[in-house]
């Protein structure tokens, strides 16, 4: 499997991005609740895969009184943006975000994050599967939990939780061989 580039980027902007039916809720900060679409969010639009407003989705940990949207978007495969400043992604990221919310175009963003990983996800490409290891391995008591991992999804949060399901289901399904192995491994010890 071949690594891809991601960069996650965060914005924070002084109104809600993604308010776009009420002019006077988009600039409502400091009500005590977020306005906009509370959920990750896709678009074949922007070099984002996905984004999300977290002072919507994650309000406990995200949502500041006061101030207004927290995007986050995911660049991936990040290729292009790897060598550029972090100034050059979040004016790129923002101005993408923009076009995608037009609604947004007279907030001002008011802070930034950039993070950059060289080898993240692996690159999906035709005939990759087969390379996927499966959750239960050829070594005893050895299992393998995580997105790059043979499940039904791309390498994501959503094929990670899955691969976890299916690696508890493959240790619970071995229980009377490991048990067998623990009683062994107890004569042996006690010899």
């Amino acid at each position: 499997l071949v690594g891809v580039s991601v960069i996650t980027v965060q914005l924070r902007y002084d109104g809600w991005v993604t308010e776009m039916k009420d002019e006077m809720l988009k600039r409502k900060v400091g009500a005590g609740q977020a306005y906009g679409l509370n959920n990750l969010l896709y678009s074949a639009d922007a070099d984002f895969s996905c984004f999300a407003d977290l002072a919507l989705t994650s309000p406990v940990d995200y949502y500041k009184e006061g101030e207004g949207s927290l995007m986050q978007c995911v660049l991936t495969p990040a290729d292009p943006y790897m060598s550029k400043t972090n100034d050059e992604i979040c004016a790129e990221v923002d101005k993408q975000v923009r076009a995608l919310f037009p609604s947004a175009k007279d907030l001002n963003m008011t802070w930034s994050s950039v993070v950059k990983i060289g080898q993240s996800l692996y690159r999906e490409a035709p005939g990759m599967d087969p390379f996927r290891p499966d959750q239960k391995t050829p070594v005893g008591n050895f299992y393998l939990a995580g997105s790059y991992t043979k499940q039904d999804y791309i390498d994501s949060m959503e094929g990670a939780t899955l691969s976890g399901r299916q690696c508890a289901n493959a240790i619970v399904a071995d229980v009377p061989q490991l048990a067998k192995m623990a009683a062994a491994k107890k004569e042996v010890a006690a010899a």
